[in-house]
């Protein structure tokens, strides 16, 4: 019994680490036979999605089922949306916006690209080209009620907005790529974050005081309240990400090759990565409130040209189970006793407590004694018909 437990606990424990412990989600496909989609976006009940077969914009109504086809102007690269509005780049060097409500479609700016938006605020960049002026380069802030646009630093990037918080990439003397945070009520512009880039980050996004890219194919997050630097993922096989309240989502498996690839969600809190979709064909994911929406062709494996637009709601995973503990002591000297107390969601049916030096217990809320000093790992591991779970801290004795 005692390899036993150990077994279930390192076995799942890997299975976390790795991210393929499945939620119980429900997943809707929400378009047939869509060609070539690129990227999506959602807010509220509105989804959005690239179609490059057509270059143009499309929208989906979650709450009616209606969809909306928005000529594009050649549309590509990344959309972004807020409200019952969509911003994207079309042309090739001009920011289009849509309002799902009116149905009103207006070209934002000429010359510009790559757009993110958060109420009344579109920020973008320059058109780029490599043999340009550089004088032009800019990141640019358009306000919809005045419609004036000012300019907030002078380089060339990607930005992001949310709240009064822009954000972008920009080079250093070491030529490697920062990350930089303009304040729209202060106007002040610092440095938050360093990276290792040797180019702009083209998937740099921001929510409340987290800010996510990727780097060596890996996601990174800042927290800019906490002024700390965090990886996501190391696996070196991470791409994509996308943030809302305290969920980032992202690839893993590179979406613009061939070969399998996936969603995963990592919560910030608990540290927690879970893998969404296993079809092995899924990549373009974003995320709003319990919704993640993304691309995937499984319906054309072989040239990936059918990519449809799928919907996965965690708004049914309330009940799935979560190890959880507290402990009364988690350092002391020897012989420690320490009190663990299971405080595990969604109903478990077992128990199964490793405490890291030989000895284990089938008990809900066991007391064990340390004897001797060392580093110890108490893993927990929680089991019932949806699955099991498990969670580790570590046990210092001196």
């Amino acid at each position: 019994m005692k390899n036993k437990a150990r077994t279930i606990c390192v076995v799942l424990l890997i299975f976390i680490a790795l991210g393929t412990v499945a939620l119980a989600g429900t997943e809707t496909q929400l378009t047939q036979d869509e060609r070539l989609t690129q990227r999506t976006a959602i807010y509220g009940n509105y989804v959005f999605w690239i179609e490059s077969a057509g270059n143009d914009v499309h929208a989906y109504d979650l709450t009616t089922g209606n969809r909306a086809d928005i000529t594009g102007n050649s549309a590509g690269g990344k959309i972004n949306a807020y409200g019952d509005k969509v911003v994207w780049t079309g042309d090739g060097e001009s920011v289009y916006m849509y309002n799902i409500s009116t149905g009103n479609k207006t070209m934002i700016a000429d010359g510009r690209r790559v757009a993110d938006i958060y109420g009344n605020y579109i920020v973008y960049t320059n058109n780029y080209y490599y043999n340009q002026d550089q004088e032009n380069d800019g990141i640019y802030l358009y306000d919809l009620e005045t419609q004036n646009e000012t300019k907030i630093a002078a380089v060339y990037s990607f930005p992001a907005i949310y709240g009064n918080r822009v954000v972008w990439s920009q080079e250093n003397n070491s030529s490697a790529y920062d990350i930089y945070l303009y304040n729209l009520s202060t106007q002040e512009t610092g440095k938050i974050a360093t990276t290792n880039r040797s180019e702009p980050e083209s998937e740099l996004e921001i929510f409340g005081n987290v800010v996510v890219w990727t780097e060596s194919d890996n996601v990174y997050m800042h927290d800019i309240a906490a002024n700390k630097t965090t990886p996501v993922t190391s696996n070196g096989n991470s791409y994509q990400p996308a943030i809302y309240g305290n969920r980032i989502v992202y690839t893993i498996g590179n979406p613009y090759i061939g070969g399998n690839k996936d969603i995963y969600m990592y919560e910030i809190p608990a540290a927690r990565t879970t893998r969404i979709t296993n079809s092995t064909f899924a990549f373009n994911p974003s995320v709003y409130g319990d919704k993640i929406v993304y691309a995937d062709c499984r319906n054309n494996p072989e040239f990936c040209e059918a990519r449809d637009i799928y919907l996965y709601d965690l708004s049914n995973t309330s009940n799935s189970l979560v190890a959880n503990f507290t402990d009364n002591v988690s350092k002391g000297t020897a012989p420690l006793n320490v009190s663990f107390s299971d405080t595990s969601t969604g109903t478990p049916d077992t128990w199964y407590w490793d405490f890291g030096d030989g000895e284990i217990s089938n008990e809900q809320n066991p007391v064990h004694t340390y004897v001797s000093a060392g580093n110890y790992t108490a893993c927990l591991t929680v089991n019932n018909a949806n699955g099991t779970d498990s969670k580790l801290v570590t046990i210092s004795v001196k």
